[in-house]
């Protein structure tokens, strides 16, 4: 079962990933982190999980803000979490995160919304690349750069549902006007590695509503 909640100023989703016995998969802790902790700790609960994996599709800040916050409060309530990141946004986690978050906004106009977000984002316990599994899930990496270079999307639920983070978006894609963005990268990512999903999958995306791989995939043939 995939959970959705929408949080923050921009509305971004995060996805708590549920399956009986095995790993939580909270996905992009972007914003409202109390709130965030109440439902990993429900989830957790109701569907026996072993223990809590914290994933990122990408390193922008609306979509790690909470990261620190999460982890510290449920650490506080005895539960320890592992994080992952993508290997390519290696620079938005740790001691680079500021700087690289800072240009990115500075870059696209939206310093207010750095400087009013912006909370130190700590190092990944570990890096991923494409075909990774995140452990003790079925959940598969397919690494979609463009958006940035790390930029990834989760296959779950057996293959039938893709959180596709700020990659694809219901009758949209991600914006590449960051300073490390590659529009024709993306473009290729969305072919060459979403669209030749089965049409039924179901697509969650980082902003805004479902859709399905069959849907949107009319836009990039």
């Amino acid at each position: 079962m995939i959970r959705t909640l929408s949080v923050g100023p921009i509305q971004e989703n995060v996805y708590i990933v549920e399956a009986e016995g095995q790993a939580l998969l909270v996905v992009d802790p972007g914003a409202e982190a109390e709130r965030l902790i109440e439902e990993i700790l429900a989830s957790a609960e109701r569907s026996h999980a072993p223990m809590v994996l914290v994933a990122m599709t990408h390193g922008h800040l609306d979509h790690v803000a909470a990261l620190a916050g999460v982890l510290a409060g449920l650490a506080a309530r005895g539960l320890v979490a592992r994080t992952f990141a993508p290997e390519g946004d290696r620079d938005y986690f740790g001691d680079r995160a500021k700087a690289t978050n800072e240009r990115i906004f500075k870059g696209i106009r939206a310093m207010a919304f750095f400087d009013q977000y912006w909370t130190p984002v700590p190092e990944a316990d570990e890096y991923f690349g494409h075909g990774f599994i995140l452990p003790g899930t079925d959940a598969v990496v397919l690494h979609t750069p463009g958006h940035t270079p790390g930029s990834s999307c989760f296959l779950v639920e057996g293959g039938s549902s893709l959180l596709t983070g700020d990659t694809l978006f219901r009758d949209g894609r991600g914006r590449t006007d960051g300073f490390d963005g590659d529009e024709g990268a993306l473009l290729h990512s969305i072919q060459e590695r979403l669209c030749v999903l089965p049409d039924h999958v179901q697509l969650w995306p980082g902003h805004g509503a479902q859709t399905t791989i069959g849907r949107e995939k009319r836009l990039y043939y």
